[in-house]
């Protein structure tokens, strides 16, 4: 369904803003040509699989010399015979898809991307500097898809239409006292309902803000959760389980120390128990810098041969220090 449904809304967004820029070299639809060289979770033990409820099924770092290349912040995956569709959003402001190709083990190996698009305004125009920082995603119908920003703090759903039309959600007052580069990261979809977290704790509180709106209603002001989570680290992506709870990855990242990553899990119970008590996902396993780690900030979730995978994939920030990782993990709780 991804590739159906980013086609489509990939052609309104085309078509609003009048066809590609004129001065990009590349063309922007043009396809990109991305190297992947294959990476062991623990450099330190390359035979070491397990990592708390996750159990390691390859990864590749990615390259390419094509500039637009990088900046991943967003990721979905859907599963094809012997590939995985792919949905990329980048922090510029711009969208791609392809596929991931997996060996016979269903380890990733290689990834091609066929076009890159631009994200456009209410004006047609495509977006620039602030109002481009887009972090998260999720298609819910082969017609529209939501796409979170910050900096410019919004959530907005796009249209499969011309011109282009594109409904803003309503954010709580609260969102003020979100911070410039610490804003709407995470967002999913379920069933029911849109899900969106803010990076890290509101100016002046403890506790991670998670808002849950109605896909019957989305001009309807969300319902808000706390979450009792480790304020150093930052929420960069969430992903529905299937089952009315969700996936959470965080961030933690300090000069001298470096990346870590922590993968959670918000069960349906929990929620639907929520009170006044912030909640308390459980942490399913964490990578460290001893591991092979980067700015992780897409995950996505899907089945291979009967087997629920975890898939994560670093921004780069078009850093030349940094790098492109997609690593694949089956999750398998621990007894």
């Amino acid at each position: 369904m991804i590739r159906t449904a980013l086609t489509a809304a990939l052609f309104s967004l085309t078509a609003a803003c009048g066809g590609q820029a004129q001065d990009e070299s590349p063309p922007s639809d043009a396809a990109l040509t991305v190297s992947a060289e294959a990476v062991v979770l623990f450099p330190d033990d390359p035979g070491r699989m397990r990592l708390g409820d996750l159990r390691y099924r390859g990864g590749v770092e990615l390259s390419s010399e094509d500039e637009r290349f990088g900046g991943w912040s967003a990721l979905l995956l859907d599963p094809q015979s012997d590939a995985l569709d792919l949905a990329l959003l980048s922090d510029r402001g711009t969208l791609a898809y392809g596929q991931v190709r997996l060996d016979e083990a269903g380890h990733p190996v290689a990834l091609s991307l066929d076009r890159m698009e631009p994200l456009t305004g209410l004006d047609g125009a495509p977006l620039e500097g602030a109002a481009a920082d887009a972090e998260g995603l999720a298609i819910y119908s082969d017609t529209q898809l939501a796409i979170s920003f910050e900096r410019d703090h919004r959530i907005w759903v796009y249209e499969h239409s011309s011109p282009l039309q594109a409904q803003a959600l309503v954010l709580p007052l609260r969102t003020e006292g979100v911070g410039n580069n610490a804003g709407l990261e995470g967002l999913a979809i379920d069933d029911t309902s849109i899900w969106a977290s803010v990076e890290y704790p509101i100016r002046g509180e403890e506790t991670h803000t998670l808002w849950r709106y109605t896909l019957a209603d989305l001009e309807a002001a969300p319902t808000e959760f706390q979450l009792a989570l480790d304020p150093d680290y930052g929420i960069t992506s969430l992903e529905s389980d299937s089952a009315g709870g969700l996936y959470l990855m965080q961030r933690f990242y300090r000069r001298g120390v470096g990346n870590r990553i922590r993968i959670l899990h918000l069960t349906a119970d929990q929620i639907a128990a929520a009170d006044d008590v912030a909640l308390e996902p459980a942490l399913m396993a964490e990578l460290t810098e001893d591991m092979t780690v980067d700015n992780f900030e897409g995950m996505a979730v899907a089945e291979i041969d009967g087997e629920l995978r975890l898939f994560l994939i670093s921004d780069d920030n078009f850093n030349e220090s940094q790098r492109t990782l997609l690593l694949s993990f089956a999750i398998e709780p621990r007894d």
